[in-house]
């Protein structure tokens, strides 16, 4: 993510929990992986064996990630001295998907992937070392495995 003086990357602003076992939500397939963003960091994450569909797995249905909009202030000082300052700023988004069981059951899975993004000159050099996707990744199977899963909306809300 190209911005302002130099270059923006986001990481986890704290520990992150291990998964518990290799891919714990089991095998499953992507109905829709035209949303390869959302299906890389999915992959990232090692949350679940994706497999092709049609072997009788769960299938998972990803929604378009939303990003969670935050205050700017901390990038004027980081323009002001021409990057010699670095700017930290929050990050967040919610990452959401639906996993069909075999049976026509439906679970929807809600999660905040929430971290920082690192803006400076310096942050140029730093990416060629650095993948947001991975980052993100990490932080969906931080969340999974803490079980910080957020309620759902309804179509009403």
């Amino acid at each position: 993510m190209a911005l302002g003086c130099g270059t923006a990357h986001i990481y986890p602003s704290g520990p992150l929990d291990e998964l518990a076992g290799s891919r714990p939500g089991g095998r499953a397939s992507v109905a829709n992986p035209e949303l390869s963003e959302e299906l890389a960091i999915l992959e990232t994450s090692g949350v679940y064996e994706l497999v092709p569909a049609g072997h009788g797995d769960p299938v998972i249905r990803l929604e378009p990630r939303f990003t969670i909009g935050v205050c700017g202030n901390p990038i004027l000082l980081t323009i002001v001295t021409f990057g010699l300052i670095p700017a930290t700023v929050p990050y967040g988004s919610i990452f959401t998907y639906t996993v069909e069981a075999p049976d026509g059951t439906v679970d929807a899975h809600v999660f905040r992937l929430s971290g920082e993004t690192r803006i400076s000159p310096f942050q140029y050099v730093m990416g060629l070392f650095h993948s947001d996707t991975e980052a993100l990744g990490r932080m969906l199977a931080s969340e999974y495995a803490g079980g910080r899963e957020l309620a759902p909306l309804s179509q009403g809300d």
